[in-house]
């Protein structure tokens, strides 16, 4: 029988994107939960508009994040496609970025 090697990636020792992944999912759970806390007290105790500008600045900028893993694992994809799927991606991931910034600004 033949001996099974595993695959290992050509990263090295860095840490590897799922485990990226995981650990962002973790903290912006944390913060999509402090940003509704914070915006449910806030309600509660009339603090002003500016605790709501502030929660939805954090809970867009924790969108932002959570979009950045999805652009890389459709990147190792999109690379292996023809270059006319390969322009239509990077066509796609500029409007993609487009919109957060624009909706992040519109938020100052």
């Amino acid at each position: 029988m033949a001996k099974r090697t595993r695959r290992t990636s050509s990263s090295g020792n860095g840490i590897s994107l799922n485990k990226f992944a995981f650990w962002l999912v973790v903290a912006i759970g944390i913060a999509m939960l402090v940003s509704y806390s914070i915006r449910w007290i806030g309600g509660w105790l009339d603090w002003g508009g500016w605790i709501t500008t502030l929660c939805s600045w954090v809970q867009t900028l924790c969108f932002i994040l959570a979009m950045f893993v999805p652009v890389i694992l459709s990147y190792r994809h999109a690379r292996n496609k023809s270059t006319g799927w390969f322009i239509a991606w990077i066509i796609f991931a500029v409007l993609i970025v487009f919109g957060l910034v624009s909706a992040l600004i519109a938020l100052f």
